[in-house]
């Protein structure tokens, strides 16, 4: 026979175990990336800029995540927008990428909120060598 304090601790060690479980299940990580519309535990693609998606971080391959800083490389991509952004044409260049300064969202998620970037090949226009993007909180 279970004693009865053990017995109403049960319920109580149950409900830990359910609220760890998207920990869990994301690998332990407890940090995420908004991207658009919700977070995600490593995403292969970073969206920045939401509206029209001129500007994204793509075929991400992550060396860390989850900690204080998330490293990784992949592809920038950006729309020249020349003649306007409708006609442009997109370019992309190899990086490397840090991700840091989580901040918790509306999801209840520790997203990171800043990129920074570093051109590990061609750099686009007028040579930048690195950049530093903002990172948002999912709106969906």
């Amino acid at each position: 026979m279970i004693p009865r304090v053990r017995r109403s601790a049960i319920p109580i060690v149950a409900l830990c175990l359910l609220s760890a479980a998207p920990a869990i299940a994301s690998g332990g990580h407890n940090r995420v990336v908004g991207n658009c519309r919700q977070s995600q535990v490593k995403p292969k693609e970073i969206i920045l800029a939401c509206a029209d998606v001129n500007l994204y971080v793509d075929k991400i391959k992550w060396q860390s995540f989850g900690a204080r800083t998330a490293t990784g490389s992949g592809t920038y991509v950006e729309n020249t927008c020349t003649p306007n952004c409708a006609a442009g044409k997109y370019k992309s260049y190899a990086v490397s990428l840090t991700l840091s300064n989580a901040k918790p969202c509306f999801d209840r998620q520790n997203d990171y909120r800043k990129m920074a970037v570093t051109f590990t090949a061609a750099a686009p226009p007028p040579g930048r060598k690195s950049v530093s993007e903002q990172l948002f909180c999912p709106v969906g």
